[in-house]
């Protein structure tokens, strides 16, 4: 008997040792997990970013070395003539761009004309009157005044 109560006691004990660790193991996977996450992510979002700007820089590049050869194209059609005379460049056209917020440049100044309207006299039409007594402004003191005394009045508590 001795030795049956020893068994379960061990298998229960140790059950119970056994799903602690289980689950310490999980948490450490799980930040694991997570860590490992962060680090991939930020490896792909820094190789895209460094992919982004070296397109940029060929771009860029490019562009430069295409407009230097039209540009010399154009020398030889219009001999002196000048690529300033010619069609605008991309700066130029994104500098020429209306922007929203904060104006640039003020706007030209312009003949100000001041024209001022004829005072119009209203006739005199029906005059309006109040309806009432002759003593209605003594009155009207006289409720103002009546408003500023405060009544009291007792009622019976049962």
């Amino acid at each position: 008997m001795k030795t049956i109560l020893s068994f379960f006691a061990t298998i229960l004990f140790g059950a119970n040792a056994f799903t602690q660790q289980t689950s310490a193991e999980l948490t450490c996977r799980a930040s694991a997990k997570e860590i490992a996450m962060q680090t991939y992510s930020a490896c792909i979002t820094e190789a895209r970013n460094n992919q982004v700007e070296e397109i940029r820089k060929n771009y860029q590049k490019e562009l430069s070395e295409l407009k230097a050869k039209y540009d010399k194209e154009l020398k030889k059609m219009g001999g002196k003539k000048s690529a300033k005379n010619s069609a605008p460049t991309v700066k130029e056209v994104q500098a020429a761009r209306p922007v929203k917020g904060i104006a640039k440049e003020l706007p030209g100044r312009t003949a100000v004309t001041t024209e001022t309207a004829p005072v119009q006299n209203v006739s005199e039409g029906t005059k309006v009157v109040a309806v009432g007594s002759e003593d209605a402004p003594n009155a009207l003191e006289q409720e103002a005044s009546d408003a500023d005394q405060v009544e009291i009045v007792e009622m019976p508590v049962e």
